[in-house]
């Protein structure tokens, strides 16, 4: 039974710019997520996926993994969790590997494997790591084919998506997990791949479709075709900076916020006749900030055309080849009329993603909302790496349990043999040292 519940418990960690949010679920045998428990904590330092305090965020994380221990009503400590990966770095880099061959043997599993390494470790720098290596297509003798074992040939070429990034952001969270005692990252998905999966269906993924993740520091653009990721971008603005340039009507960042989520339009054209909207001053002592509501949007507009030119010049590249259209979530995915905003600028059909079909009936409304996207979609991903390893991760905590079990009984053993010999100390000194929002 406790084996059952290992593969069905989760912990899944979103390291973010606006903080840490952690959730504790349970995959039932259906594949529905009920979600047991969340804890978000506010972390200064995390930018464009690197952690720049990785102390700070450490302690931040240990708490968290005690709040969510309590609050989910788990009996013992969590060892694991899972989190996606991403930040503005990644990009997806097209790469190909020629092997010779021995015509009288079949391309094995062990061949494939090899091949992928070695386009990996060629593309591999000090500065950036390559973070996923995606088979694309094989040619065995000019002949294109998805699985190429058991074919024989001459000489065989491998096509590939390498996912690459800064090695930073792999550096600083190693250096973060080693401040904590006694727990370790499962499973790391890429973030693309994570909110792919859970507002996406495989048809769309297989058809050809473009999700986009809009952020609160950074919107992220993955092309899917043939259930292949072909295209990813990271673009380093997101809702906050729609948020900053509201400020600047001389409003603090929260009412630049409220104002955003509750009066905000994605297009001018959309916002219909002017309305004053009052508003505190930053200054206390000064009067309340009257803007209307087409200024607002005009500002709103103005900050997405910035964040999404880039995209749309890969969206227009891709056109043809995504006939499912654009998948838009997101915390900041909710600006009203973000749709209308798509489809217009790209002429492409436009859908608001939905993972809802992924959580049980009695889930509270609120994991519902777009925020929640990427971490569903890590729990998903989580939970399938464990059914799929259920084999290899039960014999490697196996032997790890042994290993803990032998360094424990020699460590009794040797305090028990100091205690009956009577043997001298050498003692040596090893100290080195109008509408109102």
């Amino acid at each position: 039974m406790r084996g059952k519940d290992e593969i069905n418990r989760l912990v899944a960690f979103d390291f973010a710019g606006t903080g840490v949010r952690a959730v504790a679920a349970e995959v039932r045998e259906d594949n529905a997520i009920k979600i047991l428990s969340e804890e978000n904590r506010k972390v200064e330092g995390i930018k464009n996926g690197i952690i720049g305090q990785p102390s700070g965020t450490a302690f931040n994380v240990v708490a968290l993994l005690k709040e969510l221990q309590n609050s989910a009503g788990m009996r013992e400590p969590i060892k694991k969790f899972s989190t996606a990966f991403g930040g503005k770095s990644m990009k997806i880099i097209h790469a190909s590997v020629r092997r010779k061959l021995n015509r009288s043997k079949e391309i094995t599993a062990d061949i494939i494997d090899s091949m992928a390494l070695e386009c990996e470790k060629s593309y591999q720098t000090e500065d950036m790591l390559v973070y996923d290596t995606i088979p694309v297509m094989y040619e065995v003798d000019g002949v294109e084919m998805e699985k190429p074992e058991g074919t024989r040939g001459t000489y065989i070429i491998g096509n590939y998506h390498l996912v690459v990034g800064s090695a930073q952001m792999k550096v600083q969270l190693q250096k973060c997990m080693e401040r904590i005692y006694n727990c370790r990252i499962e499973h790391m998905p890429l973030a693309a791949e994570a909110f792919a999966i859970a507002v996406t269906e495989e048809e769309d993924r297989q058809a050809g479709c473009a999700v986009i993740n809009m952020g609160d520091s950074s919107t992220t653009l993955a092309v899917y075709r043939k259930e292949i990721l072909q295209h990813l971008m990271v673009v380093p603005l997101g809702g906050r900076n729609i948020t900053k340039d509201i400020e600047e009507i001389g409003i603090s960042e929260v009412y630049a916020e409220k104002l955003k989520c509750k009066k905000g339009i994605a297009m001018e054209k959309l916002a219909g006749t002017p309305v004053n909207i009052r508003i505190p001053a930053r200054n206390p002592a000064d009067p309340p900030v009257i803007v209307t509501n087409t200024f607002l949007a005009m500002i709103i507009e103005s900050r997405l055309e910035e964040i999404f030119q880039p995209i749309f010049s890969v969206l227009q590249e891709y056109e043809a080849e995504i006939p499912n259209g654009v998948i838009i979530s997101g915390g900041a995915a909710k600006l009203q009329q973000m749709k209308e905003f798509m489809e217009q600028k790209t002429g492409l059909p436009t859908r608001y993603g939905d993972h809802t079909g992924w959580l049980t009936p009695d889930t509270p409304g609120k994991y519902c909302d777009l925020s929640y996207a990427q971490i569903i979609g890590t729990i998903i991903l989580a939970h399938d790496y464990r059914t799929e390893n259920k084999e290899m991760i039960e014999k490697v905590e196996k032997e790890t349990r042994k290993t803990r079990k032998s360094i424990k009984d020699k460590i009794t053993q040797g305090i028990f043999k100091f205690f009956e010999d009577d043997t001298e100390l050498d003692i040596k000194n090893t100290d080195n040292s109008v509408k109102d929002v």
